[in-house]
């Protein structure tokens, strides 16, 4: 139980900080999907994070083998807690990303049942045994929405209940995929979208040690 709480904490913590790009709906279609085997492995990240990516088997039926399918798990831990999260890579206008999205969050089934699945992304690049994971930056977006610059179906959502400023909200996109690819073409090229800052804890270099 104690771990479950630990890896609920980290959950929620990532969730609702201002730091992520999140969306209800995925970023990508079916027809974007990039399945790169190479990409399997395991990997140690700058941050002393470990990284296993291995392709995913989804559900066939009963009393059948799991089917492989075009998209990954990915086995993220940190000094703190492990999480498996499902990522679909995917190209769009000759770029690469990688949606994630966390199927099974742990913790009391109460717990559990107040988490909204949200999807996030990030920017990939790939080089030989490395990869370099760059997400899309909330405080960027939130600067576009407040100067109204961008006009995209979303939601400000309150996480801290006992402030009133602006840093007690994030922004959850609500648009479609058709409307969130249209986005992400635009802005695709922006350096201000990611969060590029030297040894920034949200861009994750990543060296393969072990193929799988």
């Amino acid at each position: 139980m104690k771990a479950k709480l630990i890896i609920l904490t980290a959950l929620i913590a990532m969730t609702m900080s201002g730091c992520l790009v999140k969306s209800l709906h995925p970023f990508y279609n079916e027809k974007d999907i990039v399945y790169k085997p190479e990409l399997t492995g395991i990997y140690l990240g700058n941050d002393s994070s470990s990284w296993e990516i291995r392709q995913h088997k989804a559900f066939a039926g009963l009393f059948k083998d799991e089917k492989p399918g075009n998209s990954y798990d990915i086995i993220y831990t940190d000094k703190k807690a492990t999480s498996k999260f499902v990522a679909h890579l995917f190209s769009l206008d000759n770029q690469l990303y990688l949606d994630f999205f966390l199927p099974d969050p742990e913790g009391t089934d109460l717990a559990v049942m107040h988490l909204v699945p949200a999807h996030t992304l990030a920017k990939v690049e790939l080089s030989n045994n490395r990869i370099t994971i760059n997400w899309y930056n909330e405080e960027w977006l939130m600067k576009l929405f407040n100067e109204n610059r961008i006009r995209i179906a979303h939601e400000r959502v309150q996480f801290d209940l006992d402030k009133k400023d602006q840093d007690s909200y994030q922004v959850v996109l609500t648009a479609p995929t058709a409307d969130l690819q249209k986005f992400i073409i635009k802005y695709g090229n922006d350096p201000e979208a990611f969060n590029k800052k030297k040894d920034s804890e949200y861009t994750f270099v990543l060296n393969k040690v072990v193929n799988k």
